[in-house]
């Protein structure tokens, strides 16, 4: 009787016959922070597996995509006074880890994982996954749109990448890089207070930098709960 109604109809009802319309409420209540929001069109495959903070806001159409559910240690874990802009796409390995205060921009993808490709004989949609590896984006890092980070990739603390960048290799602390490949082109000096460009990059810049712990104990000093920014979340709080 089923394969007779419209494919529609499967995944509504497939909804109600398991009972998986509670789950959302039961993500809510047990996963996620005090003052975060979650806008009712998010996706999640794998809830129990996805760990957000407080102050955070995960906007319309993100997907979040655990790929191996049966084990706990595998998740997506969001700090603290995130943004995660509309249409952003997570696919987990490992894991992925987006630390405190960071901001992805509109059509952002963490692909921690994905298809197995050693024959073109097998179906790329039947190849099964292969294991992936670990994403890490560092403390107050703004992907600033459609920025593809590949498994593998740790961007450090306080960095910014361009729109339209594919990041390949992991990012140092404080940089400015974009492109496709993604290439580092400026770094901040705390001794001049500015952005200088890499090529005058030396050892006692890098040795000024301070621990991803120091930065983290400054920026929750001087912004300890920033507001969730719902007029950017969703066609709800649209229409100014």
């Amino acid at each position: 009787m089923l394969f007779s109604l419209p494919m529609r109809l499967w995944g509504p009802l497939h909804v109600l016959a398991t009972g998986r319309w509670r789950y959302r409420h039961r993500f809510l209540r047990s996963n996620v922070g005090k003052s975060s929001y979650v806008d009712p069109s998010v996706m999640i495959f794998g809830w129990q597996n996805v760990r957000v903070g407080d102050y955070t806001t995960i906007c319309e159409d993100v997907w979040l995509n655990v790929n191996f559910r049966d084990d706990p240690d595998k998740k997506i874990i969001i700090g603290n006074n995130c943004h995660i802009a509309k249409d952003c796409y997570f696919s987990c390995g490992p894991q992925i880890l987006v630390k405190d205060y960071c901001l992805l921009g509109f059509k952002c993808n963490l692909l921690g994982c994905g298809h197995k490709f050693d024959s073109p004989l097998v179906p790329y949609i039947a190849s099964g996954l292969y294991p992936g590896k670990e994403i890490e984006i560092g403390v107050n890092c703004w992907l600033t749109g459609n920025v593809t980070v590949l498994e593998g990739v740790k961007i450090g603390r306080g960095s910014v990448i361009g729109a339209g960048s594919v990041v390949t290799q992991s990012v140092p602390p404080f940089s400015i890089a974009l492109g496709n490949p993604c290439r580092v082109t400026r770094r901040f000096d705390f001794g001049t207070n500015r952005w200088i460009d890499v090529l005058d990059w030396h050892e006692e810049h890098e040795r000024s930098l301070p621990s991803e712990a120091q930065y983290l104990q400054t920026l929750r000093a001087r912004h300890p709960g920033i507001p969730n920014s719902l007029i950017t979340s969703g066609r709800r709080f649209g229409w100014l």
